[in-house]
């Protein structure tokens, strides 16, 4: 089966028109919520989930603006629903397209936000350390020069997104196969980093949906290693593609990402992002091999974006320099694990 996608929300994906409420499956209601700023993926999937006795649960809270809390109470109220309903608050990663509203939802109801207890390792290194300056040192590393690294840095500060990434903490973890507190649903803790260090999915085995966050995207590959977490010896590429394969186990109909729109085709959509990553990994292996030497970011202008290096600024510049460094790392992991055979 390919992949087939729910199709008003397609549509309004196409048209970069925001979608209305809609209902995705029984019990689940997909809630469009604007990304702040000028961006490619324009709106984040809030999720509602009416359990048994009739109390609601959200996944992903969209980010915290005005419009987006009267926009999630409104949808509430479209499905009889008010925010005193809301027991819990699960967020599938820890950036503020994902969690940005729990604070408020959790001051209007009292209900815990959860996450993976990798995400609040990261909250607590990212308080302890000035995350612009370690912005700035690795673009030094990367061979940028100094033009592009402050205006990279002043890209940065105006999308505010160092500023709106910190803050939000989580009241409770959860660990990976962990059955959230649901009646009469059977949601499963999927841990899959990549995406971030604590990036999870969560899978219903009875209904066989996903709810995928940013791991896995039905309209774009999502960006790598973006945690915010202290720097270790894995690599989220490598981390990222076992997730992808521990996520082609499941027997799933349908998946609800965190931005485009539901779908069902799960397999083929992981068969099309592993094999993104492979070509990219070769891309770069030609790069380097024909130009010896130069810098990871004279590797990252000359690699295809989807995009264009040319329309890359801010964040997206950022994080496609910095997938370029995993993809270089990737290669000589693969080299390595090649000699040890050999040997």
């Amino acid at each position: 089966m390919s992949v087939v996608p729910n199709h008003g929300q397609f549509e309004a994906w196409a048209s970069h028109h925001l979608p209305d409420t809609v209902q995705v499956q029984q019990g689940v209601w997909a809630v469009p919520l604007p990304l702040a700023g000028d961006q490619y993926v324009r709106h984040t999937y809030t999720y509602l989930v009416v359990d048994e006795a009739g109390s609601v649960h959200v996944i992903d809270p969209g980010w915290d603006t005005a419009d987006n809390r009267s926009r999630l109470a409104t949808s509430l109220g479209q499905i009889g629903k008010r925010l005193s309903d809301v027991r819990t608050v699960v967020s599938t990663h820890r950036h503020p397209d994902h969690t940005g509203l729990a604070p408020w939802i959790r001051e209007v109801s009292g209900a815990p936000l959860l996450m993976h207890s990798a995400e609040a390792e990261a909250a607590k290194w990212e308080a302890s350390v000035s995350m612009a300056f370690g912005f700035v040192r690795r673009l030094r590393s990367w061979g940028a020069s100094w033009p592009d690294r402050a205006k990279l840095s002043r890209q940065l500060w105006r999308e505010r997104r160092l500023g709106d990434a910190v803050g939000v903490r989580a009241d409770a973890a959860v660990e990976h196969d962990e059955v959230l507190d649901i009646p009469g649903w059977r949601l499963r803790v999927v841990h899959t980093p990549g995406h971030t260090e604590g990036s999870i999915c969560l899978y219903d085995e009875t209904t066989r949906s996903l709810f995928s966050g940013d791991t896995l995207l039905p309209m774009v590959h999502p960006g790598i290693g973006l945690s915010g977490a202290a720097p270790s010896s894995a690599n989220p590429l490598r981390r990222y593609l076992g997730s992808l394969a521990s996520l082609a186990r499941l027997d799933v109909d349908m998946v609800h990402p965190g931005h485009g729109y539901s779908f069902t085709g799960l397999n083929e959509r992981l068969d099309e992002t592993i094999g993104h990553h492979r070509r990219r990994s070769e891309e770069v292996r030609s790069i380097l091999a024909s130009q010896p030497g130069i810098s990871v970011w004279q590797v990252a202008e000359r690699v295809h974006w989807t995009a264009g290096w040319a329309n890359l600024s801010g964040y997206m510049r950022l994080s496609a320099v910095a997938q370029t460094v995993m993809h270089i790392d990737y290669l000589r992991g693969e080299s390595a694990d090649e000699g040890s055979t050999r040997n």
